[in-house]
């Protein structure tokens, strides 16, 4: 891997960046529907990214001098049915303003570890598997969904 710490906040921020232009510009009644590939609406995307950020700055506020907190492998399934059964009665409100949270709470932690720890591999995977590659995940078919919707719109 050759991931840098400044090439992952990049990427982290690059996608968090895009999929808030994507959500931004939609009516809020559109973000409700699940409407997505997956089956998903855009609010349940946001509520599962921001749990999967929420997850990486724990685990990397416990791990300033050790990879232990970091060797856990959840069930990622399981894990994944449990923040979506969890958050899924949180009104829209709720999930913007975790999401912005969870976003603002992850890039607070990985600016207070240590250099040497950020700079680890192990560290710097963990950073992305929890993150961006989160964010890279459903990208292409939120990028499908603005363009459906940007479609609708003009034939009406």
């Amino acid at each position: 891997m050759t991931e840098t710490p400044e090439t992952i906040i990049q990427k982290i921020e690059q996608s968090h960046n895009q999929l808030i232009r994507l959500y931004r510009s939609v009516p809020v009644n559109k973000i409700l529907e699940p409407t997505l590939a997956s089956g998903w609406s855009v609010k349940t995307v946001l509520a599962h990214i921001s749990a999967w950020e929420w997850r990486c700055a724990a685990l990397l506020a416990e791990a300033h001098t050790t990879n232990g907190p970091l060797l856990a492998e959840p069930d990622v399934a399981a894990l994944n049915e449990e923040i979506q059964q969890e958050r899924e009665s949180w009104s829209w409100e709720e999930v913007e303003m975790d999401f912005r949270l969870a976003h603002q709470t992850l890039l607070e932690t990985v600016n207070d570890m240590p250099t040497a720890r950020l700079n680890d591999k192990f560290v710097l995977r963990t950073i992305a598997r929890d993150t961006w590659q989160e964010y890279e995940r459903f990208l292409p078919d939120l990028q499908q969904w603005h363009q459906r919707i940007n479609q609708s719109r003009i034939r009406n």
